[in-house]
């Protein structure tokens, strides 16, 4: 699974097989949780995001029924359609909303999905939770906040640690993005809360995976401090057991936030009008509508089908009531007596 695009055509491809599997009204919300997602996730397609977040729920959902009920059936179950994204369905729709609900929330998906699975089998559910339900029930309003935000104290550090991240969060790549910036300060502020010695600390971010200039994070730590860790560090990118994280050239597509290109975004909008990838936007949106207009006949099918049935079913009602006044009428006139 690749989290961010590496050619134009792939990203336009993904746009339009999204804009042909949903409505637009479901895509508009992409732009209200793009700045909000996962910093793994803030450079996916909407659609990239939502198979690597089905998949992440197929193990989830496997894992659940080998524990609490039969390992042979896990091996038979999915928890999804095998072909749910090859046409439009209310499960793919389900799917979409639960992805974005953990994109709202900032979630990484693999701790959501883990804690939604364990916390239904500590509640006693009889079924395996839908992908809505991994956000709780009804009933657990109140105590399903209250138990992932102690989840995430525990795991979510681990899951930093481990993070290796991003090329375009790598120093190398740095282009004073917001979504940088961010990622920056909650390094920072991640740093910071830890306990460890200041040169473990800033060996992985500074040295193994370049997420922050050595001369930056240093500031974090004491004054006094300052000359003996740098020693510690240089020591550390000399050593023949340090792995550096390859450095990789990437394309200005693979910086583009994850609402991009979408045909139903309004780049007049307060949020499009500042991103500094507008005008590319712009170019991308209108590719996404001729291309879908071409193949398709209409920027979005299921919004003319839908449409269409509305209309369909006002002609009924209009019908319907024509007769039933032409019956009144009927009954009322002096030839009915």
């Amino acid at each position: 699974m690749s989290f961010y695009s590496n050619s134009s055509a792939q990203r336009l491809g993904d746009t339009i097989e999204a804009m042909r599997l949903v409505m637009p009204g479901l895509l508009e919300r992409e732009r209200e949780v793009a700045d909000k997602k996962w910093f793994a996730y803030r450079f996916m397609s909407p659609l990239a995001a939502t198979k690597h977040f089905a998949e992440l729920y197929s193990k989830g959902f496997k894992e659940h029924i080998r524990f609490n009920r039969d390992r042979d059936e896990a091996e038979l179950r999915q928890g999804l359609g095998q072909k749910i994204f090859n046409k439009p369905s209310r499960s793919l729709t389900e799917l979409w909303h639960a992805r974005q609900r953990a994109d709202e929330l900032g979630l990484p998906y693999e701790l959501l999905i883990e804690f939604g699975f364990d916390f239904a089998r500590k509640g006693g559910w009889k079924n395996p939770p839908r992908p809505m339900q991994l956000f709780g029930s009804a009933e657990s309003g109140v105590a399903w906040p209250l138990e992932i935000k102690k989840f995430l104290n525990d795991r979510l550090p681990l899951l930093v640690d481990r993070f290796a991240g991003l090329p375009q969060y790598r120093v190398e790549n740095y282009r004073h993005l917001p979504v940088q910036d961010e990622f920056r300060a909650y390094l920072v502020d991640h740093l910071g809360a830890s306990t460890k010695p200041w040169a473990f600390r800033l060996t992985g971010p500074c040295i193994e995976k370049r997420h922050l200039p050595v001369l930056l994070a240093i500031k974090l730590a004491p004054k006094d401090q300052r000359g003996r860790i740098m020693t510690e560090l240089r020591l550390e990118l000399e050593s023949d057991l340090l792995l550096e994280t390859p450095k990789v050239s990437l394309p200005k597509i693979a910086f583009v936030p994850a609402c991009f290109g979408l045909a139903t975004s309004d780049p007049a909008a307060s949020r499009c009008s500042s991103c500094s990838f507008n005008m590319y936007c712009q170019h991308m949106s209108k590719a996404v509508s001729a291309e879908m207009i071409k193949r398709h006949g209409s920027v979005s099918t299921l919004r003319d089908e839908r449409d269409e049935k509305r209309k369909a079913g006002q002609r009924r009602r209009t019908a319907r009531c024509r007769a039933k006044k032409k019956a009144a009428n009927l009954m009322s006139s002096p030839e009915a007596n």
